[in-house]
């Protein structure tokens, strides 16, 4: 194997380091796997458009630092936090409902029987922990579930 001469170093946190990593299909799709960690498999993935428009003119519109589809029709959302948010968690999940929101078809309830798309959020942070986390890992895997059980409810 050949030395680099020079290495390169890529800081994910700056704009052009995050899209240089993970605007290249082959790092993304290899990334998401170590993350989903065999529980689920990517193979492929279409890169979406990152702004989601309000209902509404008060609600605005939200901008995804990334945004993809799977080819089994999951969407993901990656974004890099390089700073603390005190809504974090909050804003995290009003990110996910939106995908969702979108992704209904307008009209007949029963047509779709609330088939509601999976959709995942993965936050990369930089420099801090979760908001409110009793662990310090690096790796939080948190999802709907029964506060007394601690069975998986979505």
């Amino acid at each position: 194997m050949k030395e680099l001469e020079n290495p390169v170093f890529i800081d994910p946190t700056t704009d052009e380091g995050f899209k240089w990593l993970f605007g290249d299909k082959i790092n993304l799709i290899n990334f998401l796997n170590i993350i989903f960690r065999s529980l689920k498999v990517i193979v492929d993935l279409t890169y979406r458009d990152t702004e989601r428009v309000g209902a509404a003119e008060d609600i605005g519109t939200v901008i995804f630092d990334l945004m993809v589809e799977t080819s089994t029709g999951q969407e993901i959302i990656i974004e890099m936090q390089t700073s603390r948010h005190s809504n974090l968690k909050k804003r995290m999940l009003y990110y996910a409902s939106k995908v969702i929101s979108d992704k209904v078809p307008h009209g007949d309830r029963r047509g779709w029987a609330y088939s509601l798309p999976e959709v995942y959020t993965i936050v990369l942070m930089d420099g801090f922990h979760m908001p409110d986390s009793s662990s310090r890992g690096h790796l939080h895997d948190i999802c709907l579930c029964d506060r007394d059980s601690g069975e998986i409810f979505c």
